[in-house]
């Protein structure tokens, strides 16, 4: 699980990574399971959310995509 802290209109995105081929039909990404977001904590304004999703798709910060 990776685990991200975002602040109140802060983002994450989660597409494909650069590894995968484009014509990869969308039901192979989920065919161990759809993608899990668990909100693990939340302190004033920050949330810190949870993510597990195939090694298929890349999960970045707002800032870093």
């Amino acid at each position: 699980m990776l685990v991200l802290t975002r602040r109140v209109g802060e983002s994450v995105f989660i597409f494909p990574s650069d590894e995968l081929a484009l014509d990869t039909p969308v039901s192979k990404l989920f065919e161990d399971g759809p993608i899990q977001l668990t909100l693990t904590r939340v302190n004033g304004n920050q949330a810190r959310i949870g993510i597990v999703a195939p090694q298929d798709l890349t999960i970045a910060r707002e800032e870093v995509a």
